[in-house]
């Protein structure tokens, strides 16, 4: 798992690649963004090839101590595969999915200027 993250205009959006499962959700779930507590990050996982449950609970706690701050996590970019698993578990409810960074993007800035 590779995770790199980029911030413009207070919105942080991180970037996944590679497979997001039991040996490298630690890796998630260790990372420290570089993003203000309540500044919204958009999770792009256009490369990630592979996501488990152990990969589906870090982006779940990787959200719960985003919002515990006051900020957002928005998704964006599932292939089929990954999108399954949230559908399946019904975990996408938790979130704002997109499908393109971009539209994402927008969201989570309208979603910050309403704070």
């Amino acid at each position: 798992m590779i995770i790199k993250e980029n911030v413009c205009n207070n919105i942080t959006t991180i970037n996944l690649w590679g497979t997001l499962d039991a040996t490298t959700a630690p890796t998630l779930r260790n990372f420290k963004s570089a993003a203000a507590p309540a500044d919204p990050v958009v999770i792009n996982m256009s490369d990630v090839d592979f996501l488990d449950s152990s990969g589906l609970g870090a982006l779940v706690g990787l959200t719960r101590e985003k919002r515990e701050q006051g900020g957002e996590v928005t998704l964006a970019c599932m292939n089929n595969k990954v999108r399954k698993v949230f559908e399946i578990t019904q975990v996408y409810r938790l979130f704002d999915i997109y499908d393109d960074v971009e539209a994402a993007t927008i969201n989570a800035e309208k979603k910050q200027t309403r704070l």
